[in-house]
């Protein structure tokens, strides 16, 4: 059984896809930095492991792990390294707009439902540069380039059940982009981290045809209304009494046999 992309991949595929888009725009002030614009991308920016955030030494020995060089111990810097992580506070109800539990709506030609699910994610990221101009460099154009509207704003799309694509906006709380430089007992190393909180909505969706839209059981249909089934009696009335204004006869049935039998009975 296939089950839709994970939410926490998704929503990290589109965050490495906006740090892969401010490398574009990147303008380099020194031949290092115009190098790392120019290295292929898997050596340039990296994500590490969520239980790395906040150890830039980590995420840098991670890093050092996955270069494949004839030194083990060469790494190519500058370098920009990621790590993210869902948190387990919800947004705050002034980050988000009010939506109710399910909102019904037509993806692809079919009718759906979808379950909007308030979501907050940090991400961090650590530069390291073998000298602080080129950290400066990098680290201000990153702050000024997720500053902006444009930029702080950016789609995530969500695979459902078969392959449909929904598609919920992230944004980037902008009072948060500040550099904090990270103390090294290398002497030739560099190192600036920026946390930043991104907001938005999961989409859980119903009515794409996956194997749990109509088993749903309980008594229940997939809408949330009450399932009728008509009144099960498995019980058997063995014995009755019936009045008239001339006598009073007592009818007898056999479980078994499914035998009827009447008799009057003399008060």
């Amino acid at each position: 059984m296939k089950y839709p992309n994970d939410s926490l991949k998704c929503i990290q595929n589109a965050w490495y896809k906006q740090l892969v888009n401010f490398r574009a725009s990147y303008m380099p002030e020194t031949q290092l930095t115009a190098d790392w614009k120019l290295r292929a991308i898997g050596d340039a920016i990296k994500a590490c492991p969520s239980r790395m955030m906040d150890d830039s030494e980590a995420m840098l020995s991670e890093y050092r792990k996955s270069q494949k060089h004839d030194e083990v111990s060469k790494v190519l810097l500058p370098v920009m390294l990621t790590a993210t992580a869902l948190t387990d506070q919800p947004p705050d109800v002034n980050q988000l707009l009010p939506v109710p539990d399910f909102i019904e709506t037509v993806i692809d030609e079919k009718r759906v439902k979808i379950r909007l699910v308030p979501t907050t994610l940090r991400a961090q990221i650590a530069f390291f540069a073998t000298n602080p101009n080129d950290l400066r460099s990098v680290i201000g154009q990153f702050c000024a380039h997720m500053s902006s509207s444009d930029n702080r704003r950016f789609n995530v799309p969500f695979q459902q059940w078969n392959d449909h694509i929904v598609n919920s906006t992230f944004t980037v709380f902008e009072n948060e982009l500040f550099p904090s430089p990270v103390p090294s007992e290398a002497i030739n190393l560099s190192i600036s981290t920026v946390d930043i909180q991104l907001v938005g909505y999961t989409p859980n969706v119903i009515g794409f045809g996956g194997p749990f839209d109509q088993n749903t059981g309980n008594g229940y249909e997939p809408d949330g209304s009450a399932t009728e089934q008509p009144a099960i009696n498995d019980k058997v009335i063995v014995q009755a009494d019936q009045y008239t204004s001339l006598d009073h006869q007592r009818v007898k049935g056999d479980r078994e046999t499914g035998e009827i039998t009447v008799e009057r009975i003399d008060d």
